[in-house]
């Protein structure tokens, strides 16, 4: 498998680099740490808009220049606001990735902020935020989000109506600007490249950017406990997430996630079988690990009916915690479906040029390195039956959280 090679460019920018041998196509993920943890009070919703504006055209290129260029280079391209960063994807052919990074480097450094850019930004963002009503389960992911975590790591990427429309185009480009820096941001690069230019051309179109920013730290306890949304609607959604031990824990995220796949790997799960097959409580059920270098979670989600959703609520609870019970440990069977699953997804992804320039950067974030997909199957490896269940067995889920949205409150079960 290839290597990935790490470097500190000139400017202070992390570049991570996988070439991959036997493909044509290049891929460059940049993460600019400019995430909804750093909007500043009173303007949630920032990042939302700033996502629009910066695909509207920089460094002097209006929007139909700059798609036209993106185009010529067969490039593709895509900038979403995350929690710690504002993240622009791109894929193109191996020889004409320089052209995709002069782009970017254009609407990163430079990007056009004006009222011209700026007020279909925030009525896109306004619209995206009036179609969750529309959306339940995610109105009841966003509050569950919102209260088990701590401020500023709770906030919803829609961010809040009030906010969005006090934003001006000032106040744009001073948040950008503070928070588009070298120094935190970075970018990985896999696919048909030739490492020592890649290095080259970043350091060209980024010569003399300056800066650096301090990750932004949590404040406070979160909220957590028991939450409810009244709904009349004929479908209820439970959601639940409890505190497990986050990625830099490798050892113990490794085993989160293949309780995880356990859990809700397809039809063969515990969760699809004790809930919706044998029962028939739900139309949708899952569970799955989420982690970054500071927080792990265990989520899950039951999509159920009003007559039905106490039971699956109650059998959904039930199973979460059975897994780390003697009598619920995991079996033989169970054990290798998941990690054949496992595999198969890294393998999966790792024929793509986009997912594994994504990955590099996923990785630097979470664990301070960026792995390679031997490390990365050979993690899953070094588990065995015995030290799965030990782990899950010394691991209480703690920390509850439960959401629910629909035309009642559930009565929740002991330890919410």
């Amino acid at each position: 498998m290839p290597l990935v090679h790490t470097e500190h460019l000139d400017t202070g920018i992390t570049l991570l680099i996988e070439p991959m041998p036997g493909v044509r196509s290049a891929a460059i993920t940049f993460a600019v740490p400019a995430g909804l943890t750093s909007e500043p009070g009173g303007r949630l919703g920032t990042a939302s808009v700033m996502s629009e504006v910066l695909m509207r055209g920089g460094a002097g290129m209006d929007s139909r220049t700059l798609a036209d260029a993106f185009d010529h280079a067969g490039c593709t391209r895509s900038i979403s606001a995350g929690t710690r960063s504002m993240t622009f994807r791109g894929t193109t052919i191996g020889d004409r990735l320089g052209e995709g990074i002069e782009l970017f480097s254009r609407i990163i450094r430079e990007p056009r902020v004006e009222h011209a850019t700026v007020d279909p930004a925030k009525s896109l963002s306004l619209q995206t935020l009036d179609s969750l009503s529309d959306e339940p389960r995610e109105r009841a992911s966003l509050e569950l989000r919102r209260r088990h975590m701590p401020e500023p790591y709770n906030r919803s990427s829609f961010g809040e109506r009030a906010g969005i429309e006090a934003l001006t185009a000032d106040d744009l480009a001073a948040w950008w600007h503070s928070r588009a820096v070298p120094g935190g941001t970075i970018i990985g690069v896999a696919g048909a490249i030739d490492p020592p230019r890649v290095i080259d051309q970043l350091n060209a179109v980024f010569d003399g950017w300056q800066g650096s920013v301090d990750d932004i730290e949590p404040t406070g306890a979160p909220e957590r406990g028991t939450g409810h949304i009244d709904d009349d609607s004929n479908q209820v959604q439970v959601l639940a997430m409890f505190e497990v031990p986050s990625e830099r824990n490798e050892h113990a995220a490794i085993r989160e996630k293949l309780a995880g796949s356990v859990l809700s790997g397809g039809m063969s799960g515990r969760l699809f079988t004790e809930v919706r097959e044998k029962r028939g409580l739900c139309y949708a059920v899952s569970a799955g690990y989420r982690g970054d270098d500071r927080f792990g979670a265990l989520s899950a989600y039951v999509g159920t009916t009003p007559a039905r959703a106490q039971e699956s609520l109650d059998v959904l609870t039930a199973e979460l915690r059975r897994i780390r019970t003697p009598e619920g440990a995991v079996t033989a069977d169970e054990f290798e479906r998941a990690r054949t699953g496992m595999r198969a997804n890294i393998v999966f992804h790792g024929e793509s040029t986009a997912a594994r320039a994504s990955a590099l950067v996923a990785d630097y974030q979470k664990l301070g390195r960026a792995r390679t997909l031997d490390e990365m199957t050979a993690a899953i490896d070094a588990v065995t039956l015995e030290s799965l269940n030990e782990h899950l067995a010394k691991t209480p889920l703690g920390g509850a959280t439960l959401q629910t949205l629909g035309p009642k409150e559930l009565t929740p079960p002991d330890g919410y």
